[in-house]
């Protein structure tokens, strides 16, 4: 199915121009096509600012988040990135120092990288004969 959209899509890919570069203004080949086909997007610059212009004054005014909820929401993102930071460096004092770079802490990714060799070398070990 998608390989049809696809050739339906270079079928009126039109090579020559920029402007109507896809199709016409509003050409559709079906009413079923998806909100991410071709038919959704403008075709011009001026155009698009019409649209987003309109679609703005429908939106209804985003509402603030109070002062005292975005301060209790930036404490628990706190509290969350301590507690991680906790753990990675728990998990840095089980991994043996042939692991750890000289002088410099293991970043996240390389503590997550190395903890699951380090398993993989115990579990290897612990199923040999």
């Amino acid at each position: 199915m998608e390989q049809t959209y696809t050739s339906g899509v270079s079928s009126r890919w039109h090579w020559s121009g920029e402007e109507r570069a896809f199709g016409g203004a509003h050409e559709c080949s079906s009413a079923s096509e998806s909100f991410d086909s071709a038919c959704s997007s403008p075709s011009s610059p001026a155009l698009s600012g019409r649209t987003r212009s309109r679609a703005s004054a429908q939106q209804k005014p985003r509402v603030k988040m109070s002062v005292k909820r975005r301060m209790k929401a930036s404490e628990r993102e706190k509290l969350r990135m301590r507690s991680l930071a906790e753990a990675l460096h728990q998990l840095r004092e089980y991994l043996p120092p042939d692991y750890s770079r000289r002088g410099q802490p293991l970043t996240k990714i390389q503590t997550l990288t190395y903890t699951i060799r380090y398993i993989r070398e115990l579990s290897s070990i612990l199923q040999e004969p």
